[in-house]
């Protein structure tokens, strides 16, 4: 059975287990799974370039945000700084190219209403839900998310042998996405070296 949709997930979770009685239990596997592989996996399908106008200093983060690639600020690239850092250029009045993250706001130094933005960031994939929901990881390396889910499953049985194996798959399947995904970005192009 391909492991194309939810639905085929939790059944070859169910079958892996050689269980039929964790139907309710293996939705909290995925869902457990799910949070493990938005803080270990990075690939360009996660990746999304969002752009638009501040309304002043603040801006939210955007819709399942992870991580900032890359922000620009009226065309020009911003660093990151702490946020004890930022207050202090704030109240220097410094005018360097920064910003920082305060709980799940973006603050830009001195952000203005009508400036124009972009953010390159990484957004998580939309938690599963309905049977038929898939995505590109699912799709493209379906042995992720399967893993995953006996991993928390083993958790839930107590079998540390089972928990041992699929950790083992678990991980050596994440190095490898992460590790081709980082070769594929720059494929087929020449290193250039930029000074800053």
């Amino acid at each position: 059975m391909p492991l194309s949709t939810y639905a085929n997930l939790k059944a070859a979770v169910a079958d892996w287990c050689h269980r039929t009685d964790l139907t309710t239990q293996i939705v909290d596997f995925v869902a457990l799974a799910e949070a493990q592989i938005r803080r270990d996996v990075r690939c360009r399908a996660m990746q999304i370039l969002t752009t638009g106008t501040l309304t002043g200093e603040v801006l939210a983060q955007p819709t399942r945000y992870l991580e900032a690639e890359r922000l620009v600020l009226e065309d020009v690239e911003q660093d990151f700084v702490a946020p004890g850092m930022y207050a202090q250029l704030k109240q220097a009045q410094s005018t360097e190219p920064k910003y920082t993250h305060i709980g799940t706001d973006i603050y830009f130094l001195n952000g203005a209403s009508g400036d124009d933005y972009s953010i390159l960031y990484w957004q998580q994939f939309a938690p599963f839900s309905a049977d038929a929901d898939t995505n590109w990881l699912l799709t493209n390396a379906p042995e992720i998310y399967l893993s995953g889910a006996l991993v928390q499953a083993a958790v839930y049985l107590n079998d540390d042998a089972m928990m041992t194996r699929h950790a083992a798959i678990y991980q050596a399947s994440v190095k490898l996405l992460n590790s081709a995904e980082r070769r594929s970005q720059f494929s087929g192009s020449r290193l250039e070296i930029r000074a800053n």
